[in-house]
């Protein structure tokens, strides 16, 4: 594949991810903030476990049992959550071993995961109305700093670039 094949592939995984962001909101409308992560993995079909891996491992995803660490904070824990339940909703089959094209494919469906986490934890509609510093905006949606800063410009759909600064 060439290399404008993975940059056009990529731009429509992420178009991917708003858009599965987008129908989870419809499908519950009048969510508030911070969102119940585990409410809403429980409202679409899975299950929410604590589980005491072993590091590196924070979240695992396994048919409908989300596993997410104990001891993180709850920041992190929302993230976690939303994060898997975007792989439940994006990549069927993602435990799946790719040979070579592994790192690959798994680092292109992890930055989708993260595209539709930080949109299904900070919609479009929610952000479009707030100016604040990024550490305000991560306490008002409970999620991590580096998050609110990653859908502000690497997130960021096409609607939303005029306004950023």
């Amino acid at each position: 594949m060439s290399d404008f094949g993975v940059i056009v592939w990529s731009e429509k995984m992420d178009r991917l991810a708003v858009e599965k962001a987008r129908e989870l909101h419809r499908r519950h409308p009048g969510l508030s903030f911070p969102i119940d992560t585990e409410w809403l993995v429980s409202a679409e079909g899975c299950e929410l476990v604590r589980w005491d891996f072993l590091p590196p491992v924070k979240e695992v995803k396994c048919g409908p049992f989300i596993g997410i660490a104990t001891g993180l904070e709850t920041a992190e824990q929302r993230y976690l959550a939303a994060h898997a339940l975007a792989h439940n909703l994006l990549h069927c089959g993602n435990q799946l071993f790719f040979y070579e094209w592994n790192k690959t494919i798994t680092w292109k469906q992890e930055r989708e995961a993260d595209d539709c986490a930080a949109h299904i934890l900070m919609p479009e509609e929610a952000l479009k109305n707030l100016r604040m510093p990024v550490w305000d905006l991560a306490e008002h949606f409970g999620v991590p700093e580096l998050l609110v800063v990653l859908r502000l410009t690497e997130f960021a759909t096409d609607r939303e670039r005029p306004w950023r600064p």
